[in-house]
């Protein structure tokens, strides 16, 4: 009988990421760990895992067997966890979030600090880009997108609405033509998506205020165009939340916006960890509590 969970969980890592490179970023190892790991298991076993190519790592028929029964047992050690340990409700382990850039970047990484202090003995991962990785495999504990899941074993919660507005720093607005209405954005420059790399249309802003303008300068990140935006590049669409970092960005047609929402998604069986619901309940209110920063403008603009 195979007795090394520790072993298994190297498994399940390069499965996750189809590299031994992957799985050693993901448990904080180095490299030839993984490779000696999964090399021992395989001896172990008498067969062969994974089958490794330039592109990385695939599952052999054996593995693919091995593979639920990894998971079970996984899911086994998580409710050992949930259910033994920690009990002085001392908070441990990490907690790895997936969040759009612009919330993570500009919010939650401020907010997150916070909730470190009084947890000694957690981490925290935040991630962009939330579509690149997986709650069912595990990737991540917690996901936070622009839509609301429509299928899929997922436990979801509406965190927050948020405002969008057109922004432009104080040097570009005086030295450029008065902006007063959206056709006058198609004679200024315009921050946008890199629209072919947007992960999702939701993301995709400048479209309710100016689907035909022409943008010279693009990012595939909100931050990115929020400090051109800042650095006098032009005029961009942003979320009321990012423009209250900035003081030097003042709104454009502050009358005009739009709206978004953000959705919390977690596994069922990763929501009954203490630290992932501790989490959860921290970013919903934190939110909550800055619903201010979410849904009205910052309190600025030029001076007369």
């Amino acid at each position: 009988m195979y007795q090394n969970w520790d072993d298994l969980r190297y498994f399940l890592a390069v499965s996750r990421t189809s590299s031994f490179a992957g799985a050693a970023s993901r448990l904080q190892v180095t490299h030839s760990t993984v490779a000696r790991r999964i090399s021992a298991l395989e001896e172990t076993l008498d067969t062969t895992l994974f089958l490794r190519t330039e592109k990385g790592c695939r599952l052999t028929p054996a593995g693919e067997t091995l593979l639920p029964f990894a998971e079970k047992l996984e899911a086994t050690i998580m409710s050992l966890e949930i259910n033994v340990q920690g009990k002085n409700s001392q908070l441990y382990g990490t907690v790895r979030i997936s969040a759009p850039d612009g919330l993570g970047n500009c919010f939650l990484a401020v907010q997150l600090g916070g909730f470190l202090k009084t947890h000694p003995n957690l981490d925290i991962e935040l991630l962009p880009v939330p579509m690149y990785y997986s709650l069912s495999k595990r990737e991540i504990d917690i996901l936070i997108s622009l839509t609301k899941p429509k299928s899929g074993n997922i436990v979801a919660r509406k965190l927050s609405s948020y405002r969008i507005g057109l922004f432009a720093s104080a040097d570009y607005i005086a030295s450029h033509d008065e902006i007063r209405s959206v056709d006058d954005l198609l004679s200024h420059d315009v921050t946008d998506y890199i629209r072919d790399l947007l992960y999702d249309e939701n993301l995709n802003f400048m479209k309710d205020f100016s689907p035909e303008h022409k943008s010279r300068f693009k990012s595939s990140t909100i931050v990115g165009q929020m400090y051109a935006a800042v650095s006098g590049t032009g005029v961009a669409a942003l979320p009321y939340f990012m423009a209250h970092t900035k003081p030097e960005l003042v709104p454009v047609l502050p009358e005009l916006y739009t709206e978004r929402s953000f959705w919390l998604q977690v596994n069922p069986d990763s929501r009954q960890l203490a630290r992932v619901r501790a989490t959860i309940d921290y970013i919903a209110d934190s939110m909550a509590e800055n619903k201010k920063m979410f849904m009205t403008l910052p309190e600025r603009g030029l001076e007369k």
